[in-house]
């Protein structure tokens, strides 16, 4: 006796003779869609466009294209990686992808990522570098519950290390506020202060200071908004 097909997957048009076995059909498509749907897939769309419009000035992107996109799984280990490694401007380090032609299967290499942190310290625009350091500190201060200009107490010198590898702070605060200064001086040991100077790098920074005294002035007058001198 013959069985007809009585259930048919919409994704890739399997069909099932039964319902128990439709039920647990869970084709790639089918779970490309319920990860699109996702938080995390959202995100790696939102990526997904900015690299068409910074590559190919697209206006129009649809969800369809990047659902069956090749580069779907890289941009989805791409949302994991930003997050993994907290960087402070996605679509910064997306525009330097672009611009260095690095495909997104390789942007969360470790190769790609040094890339973007030596582009932040050495190419980023003093305005920029100041703008990502002022979030930082608020959403310390936040989180600590403190005012912005006691940000130094809560933090720690790993919390400083770490936010310094990550690009997340700058040179032009740090070695323009004395409250920095207080809190390398009495609330780091010897070996984390060795870490730090290596990070913050002031023999590369004072003569660009020196060189740049138009930003020089505004990091300044940013430390003294921040009551951070």
């Amino acid at each position: 006796m013959k069985t007809d097909f009585l259930f048919q997957c919409n994704y890739c048009y399997s069909r099932f003779k039964t319902e128990r076995g439709f039920l647990k059909h869970h084709c790639k498509q089918m779970h490309r869609d319920e990860d699109f749907k996702s938080l995390e897939g959202q995100a790696a769309f939102l990526f997904y466009k900015s690299r068409l419009v910074e590559k190919h000035h697209a206006r129009i992107v649809s969800a369809g294209a990047f659902k069956s996109s090749k580069y779907y799984t890289a941009f989805r280990k791409f949302v994991d990686f930003a997050k993994r490694v907290d960087i402070p401007d996605a679509n910064l380090y997306i525009t330097l992808m672009v611009s260095k032609k690095i495909e997104p299967p390789h942007w969360s290499s470790e190769q790609a990522y040094g890339k973007y942190l030596n582009h932040i310290t050495r190419k980023l625009p003093t305005e920029k570098w100041i703008d990502i350091t002022v979030n930082t500190l608020f959403d310390i201060a936040d989180v600590g519950e403190v005012a912005i200009g006691d940000v130094f107490t809560v933090l720690e010198a790993y919390d400083v290390i770490r936010l310094l590898e990550q690009r997340k702070i700058s040179p032009w605060i740090l070695l323009n506020s004395k409250k920095f200064a207080v809190f390398f001086k009495n609330k780091t040991t010897v070996e984390e202060r060795i870490i730090l100077e290596n990070l913050v790098n002031p023999d590369y920074w004072k003569p660009r200071f020196l060189n740049n005294k138009k930003d020089l002035e505004l990091a300044k007058d940013c430390v003294s908004a921040l009551e951070l001198d």
